[in-house]
């Protein structure tokens, strides 16, 4: 009888050919690992011909059970497994039937997903023949230092372990290590003994194996992460970002600031929301801090940051902490031609201007106020958008005009003293904050050529009150006029003298007149 599963002629089983193919690199195709028999129905032909087209080369080299145990297994070596097991302490890999390795768990950074069935690439570390597995570790990871695969480039971690002439000696598992004192940071040290009994990572830069020694450095591996974290911020970085970072240098214009891989620049004016003269005032070396980053010039290497544009503006509280009218005492922080700059609070600083210094003329600032000097004031004007703020140290005092016009009646005298000259005339004050000008036409009856001739200043004279302008606050005087006019009438009838005679006409007229009294 025959035997129901044996199969017919007719089912051509025998057309199938079960050895895979492979390409010249050792890579299985899927066209090639398996050759579906033509006399297939053409819906599971599909089938198959769709499964393997979708599977990579190293899932048909497991598939088709492709032997790898003729890969390198070279210190150094990359390799791509796959994970069949992990715990606490290992990670297990798989890189075809023959072929496995171990990769401890410290290795793996943080956080990162770690599952069986994963596919993780690793490099060679060495290869324990006695177990037959190969010691891995991740690319750019710590290696377990030993005279069999130290080579230069291998990272390794040791404990610093005295100080030597030229730079610190360094223990690694027992093979003894020397790191010149220019490795050992990327940034100049002033003292390296800081490291001592800490634990480093650093790169192997020599290897001496006669004398049985290594040169390390820390600087390298620094420098690299330092450039790897530069890329990665460079990517990240966006204007209006706040970052923390790290004070590392500061000069007279601002301080520069490390981000982790990049620096940026803090300029002084934006320090502080109030005047800072030196930097050192607000910051410090090796002062952690939060900055905003105001502009970005990646072509140039420049990055623009603040450090006041991380603290509350002042300036958004003012009109309701400084309305006009509000007397408050202010410091002087700056004094110009036209005015001071006083400070009402860190960041808030207002203007006086100069004329609002003294109801007497004032001629320099100066006079007045001084960088340092603490004065009261008023504010007499606020624009918050503008931030502008106006204040006046007269307004204080109060107006020393006010009720004293009518205390000067034209054709009265009136005593005062000799504030200042100019080529037009004197200015005489003849009470505090209230002056009177003398045109240079009523100094004297002779002619004059310059007020110094006739007066001084300091000088206290007594003038006659020409003219009164309410409006202007303006007081015209007279120095020759003091003697009333009829008093020199009878002096000339006294003598006897012959009615006067009218007065010569003059070529060229007197300087000033009374139509130049009110044209200060």
């Amino acid at each position: 009888m025959d035997d129901p599963r044996k199969p017919e002629a007719s089912d051509n089983v025998d057309n199938v050919d079960p050895t895979p193919h492979s390409t010249p690199d050792g890579d299985v195709t899927p066209s090639q690992a398996f050759d579906p028999p033509s006399q297939l129905p053409s819906d599971l032909e599909r089938e198959v011909a769709d499964a393997m087209a979708s599977m990579n080369p190293d899932d048909l080299a497991e598939l088709c059970g492709a032997d790898t145990s003729n890969e390198s297994t070279a210190p150094g070596s990359e390799l791509i497994g796959r994970i069949v097991a992990c715990n606490d302490d290992e990670v297990f890999l798989e890189f075809g039937p023959k072929l496995q390795g171990i990769l401890p768990r410290a290795q793996v950074k943080e956080g990162e997903s770690v599952e069986v069935g994963q596919r993780m690439s690793v490099m060679i570390d060495r290869h324990d023949k006695e177990a037959d597995l190969l010691i891995l570790r991740r690319k750019g990871a710590v290696q377990r230092a030993n005279w069999d695969s130290l080579a230069k480039g291998m990272l390794l971690e040791g404990r610093v372990t005295g100080l030597i002439k030229g730079g610190l000696e360094v223990d690694f598992n027992g093979i003894r290590g020397f790191m010149p004192v220019s490795q050992a940071s990327a940034s100049p040290m002033k003292d390296v003994s800081v490291l001592l009994n800490e634990r480093i990572r650093c790169e192997v830069i020599e290897v001496e194996r006669r004398a049985k020694n290594i040169v390390v450095s820390r600087r390298k591996l620094i420098e690299r992460e330092q450039a790897q974290a530069a890329e990665q911020l460079k990517e990240e970085l966006a204007v209006g970002q706040v970052r923390k970072g790290t004070v590392r240098n500061i000069t007279e214009f601002g301080a520069f600031v490390d981000l982790g891989g990049l620096e940026g620049l803090v300029h002084i004016r934006d320090v502080s929301w109030g005047t800072v003269d030196k930097v050192e005032d607000v910051l410090s070396l090796g002062q952690e801090v939060e900055v905003q980053v105001l502009k970005i010039d990646m072509k140039r290497g420049r990055i623009s940051l603040g450090f006041k544009q991380t603290q509350p503006d002042p300036w958004d509280h003012a009109e309701k902490h400084y309305p006009v009218g509000t007397t408050l005492k202010v410091r002087i922080v700056r004094i110009a031609e036209f005015g001071a700059f006083a400070e009402l609070e860190p960041g808030v600083e207002g203007l006086i201007p100069i004329r609002e210094m003294s109801w007497t003329r004032v001629q320099k600032t100066s006079d007045v106020v001084n960088p340092g000097d603490m004065v009261d004031v008023v504010v007499v004007a606020l624009d918050q958008p503008k931030r502008r703020l106006s204040m006046s140290i007269k307004q204080v005092q109060g107006d020393p005009w006010e009720g004293v016009l009518d205390g000067f009646e034209p054709n009265s005298l009136a005593k005062g003293t000799v504030t200042r000259l100019a080529d037009f005339g004197a200015f005489v004050e003849l009470i505090p904050g209230v002056e009177g000008l003398i045109h240079i036409s009523e100094l004297s009856d002779r002619r004059v050529r310059s007020c110094g001739e006739v007066l001084k200043v300091g000088q206290e004279v007594e003038t006659r009150v020409l003219g009164i302008d309410k409006e202007e606050r303006r007081i015209s005087l007279s120095l020759k006029q003091v003697k009333a006019p009829d008093q020199a009438t009878a002096a000339m009838a006294d003598a006897n003298s012959e009615p006067p005679q009218p007065p010569k006409k003059r070529k060229k007229p007197l300087r000033g007149g009374l139509s130049s009294h009110f044209d200060w």
